[in-house]
């Protein structure tokens, strides 16, 4: 054995060097918020799901999901966890892009208001949506950014309500979280569109009242429709389609886990949310708990959903049939793996 061989023995020895092994695969995720809407990817990211699927996973957080679709067409991510609807106007619009998956089934930007903005407008529990809808009108109302989810939902709500989110409201954007709590707190804003647990907070540390409930459902028009979704450009599918089948099976994994083995997923999650009293946790879990979907796989009748969304909300019809905004082959292979 010549001196170059024994010390490649020496070091196979001592642990430096070894036997090849395929080293984890990074994906960059762009997303808007830091809440309860993206939990599915948090437990993959935390619980160690994505590990087990040889990911190397960044979340990366934009100032707003219309931002977070930004990063997407620009190359700075190479996944995005943001409004359905950013998909489909980038698309439209010539972005490369295509729908992949669901991260959330429901619409869960829940509409909070202050305990004085409730007295003010007579909320009651019993109060009907048309009466709801119309209480909107000349109030101060947050969301997380503009073209963001909460954004979308502020401004049809508004339509529905025949009312203009320029002219008889004030639409303001909020990125962070804890200021627009503290904005609450001081009634410097009527009331906010986000999700869980800053709406959870509002209600239980400072006395907010739901004027919506987006999360259980209580807006019909919206119940069942994907709000977050997983989107991808096409050309890095076409070049990473193992990755994004693991992606997409780490987060049914997460769904999975979410449903079945709730603690696990909590404990996976908890330092996340390490700010976020136990009383407040545990109520914006119980919250969320349906909003999650049994598979991220997306389908035609859901996206035509979107498409009317859209369509409604800015006016002008959306080109192009459902399929040419989505690809639900990517979801279907991944779950067909968790089956075999």
């Amino acid at each position: 054995m010549n001196y170059r061989s024994i010390i490649i023995a020496l070091m196979f020895a001592a642990g430096f060097i070894g036997n090849p092994v395929r080293a984890s695969e990074t994906i960059n995720v762009g997303l808007g918020t830091d809440g309860f809407v993206h939990l599915p990817l948090f437990v993959a990211a935390d619980g160690g799901i994505f590990k087990e699927e040889g990911l190397d996973v960044e979340l990366i957080k934009f100032k707003g999901g219309g931002a977070a679709m930004s990063g997407l067409v620009s190359k700075s991510v190479d996944i995005c966890s943001c409004a359905v609807q950013n998909a489909i106007n980038a698309k439209e619009k010539g972005a490369p892009v295509k729908l992949i998956g669901a991260m959330i089934g429901q619409y869960a930007s829940n509409i909070v208001v202050t305990e004085e903005t409730a007295n003010r407008i007579g909320l009651t529990a019993d109060m009907p949506m048309d009466k709801r809808l119309a209480a909107l009108k000349g109030l101060r109302i947050a969301a997380a950014g503009s073209g963001g989810s909460a954004d979308f939902l502020v401004r049809h709500l508004a339509a529905a309500a025949r009312l203009s989110p320029e002219s008889d409201m004030s639409l303001l954007y909020m990125n962070d979280s804890g200021a627009m709590l503290a904005s609450f707190a001081r009634n410097r804003i009527d009331g906010f569109a986000l999700s869980s647990p800053a709406s959870d907070i509002a209600v239980l540390d400072h006395k907010g009242k739901l004027l919506i409930d987006m999360s259980a459902g209580q807006y019909e028009p919206l119940a069942g429709y994907p709000s977050i979704a997983i989107s991808a450009r096409e050309e890095w599918l076409s070049q990473h389609r193992d990755l994004a089948v693991k992606f997409l099976r780490a987060i049914a994994k997460a769904d999975n886990m979410i449903r079945k083995e709730p603690e696990k997923a909590k404990a996976a999650v908890r330092s996340r949310f390490e700010s976020t009293p136990d009383a407040v946790f545990e109520a914006a879990w119980k919250s969320n708990l349906g909003t999650y979907p049994e598979t991220p796989t997306l389908k035609a009748e859901t996206i035509s959903r979107v498409i009317k969304f859209l369509s409604d909300l800015q006016g002008s019809a959306i080109a192009g049939s459902p399929e040419s905004y989505f690809d639900s082959s990517y979801s279907e292979q991944a779950v067909k793996g968790l089956l075999q």
